[in-house]
């Protein structure tokens, strides 16, 4: 725990000291800073159940700054707080015994590449067209895990980090909002399920949609 605490106020601390630069920037070429909050849709591999049936919150800060003169092509990194997991799809109205519920928490550090693919202005307004992509390292901060009983227990823990990989779109309107659609998927596993034994022991990966509105200061 002590070690996740120290990478995470490292990581909060490197996105504090860029936000005070892009403050005291003036130039054309300084550094832009935002936010973002949303809610995504999870599952789990290696659990036997299938749909994004896990709903979670995500939040959390950015910089970017363009690379190419034109602007078209920023470089953006991203401090986030991200919940993910797995759930039983239960029809209403039905109890069922094979309940399961995987809550996940991870404090994120993308870094995504962005790409403006098309600039178009209506009704007075500037709207932009992005495509992004990029990694992702996180930092397991909790986990609850849930069958019909109650709380499971004794269960291998989840990796305390995780590499991802990232990709989405925005439809950016007037240079400071926008919304946001990723798909994320786990590049190495979370968690290895070592207490099946009626089946091929699957390595459990996460995958992830996020969808989030963005405010760039």
């Amino acid at each position: 725990m002590t070690r996740k605490l120290i990478i995470i106020s490292v990581l909060i601390g490197m996105l504090t000291a860029v936000f005070a630069q892009e403050k005291e920037s003036t130039d054309v070429s300084r550094f832009y800073g935002g936010v973002r909050v949303g809610f995504t849709a999870s599952q789990i591999s290696g659990d036997d159940l299938t749909g994004f049936h896990k709903v979670g919150a995500h939040a959390g800060g950015f910089v970017n700054h363009a690379i190419v003169p034109s602007g078209r092509l920023k470089l953006q990194l991203e401090l986030d707080f991200t919940m993910k997991g797995s759930h039983s799809h239960t029809p209403k109205n039905v109890i069922a015994d094979n309940f399961y519920s995987l809550t996940l928490g991870y404090m994120e550090v993308p870094l995504m590449l962005v790409w403006t693919a098309g600039k178009w202005q209506l009704w007075g307004q500037k709207f932009n067209f992005e495509l992004e992509i990029g990694p992702a390292f996180g930092v397991h901060v909790f986990t609850r895990e849930r069958e019909a009983n109650g709380l499971i227990v004794g269960r291998p823990p989840f990796r305390w980090y995780e590499f991802s990989g990232l990709a989405g779109i925005s439809l950016m309107v007037a240079d400071h909002h926008s919304v946001n659609f990723r798909f994320e998927n786990s590049i190495i596993p979370v968690r290895i399920p070592t207490w099946v034994y009626d089946r091929v022991v699957y390595k459990q990966f996460n995958t992830l949609l996020t969808f989030s509105y963005c405010y760039q200061f």
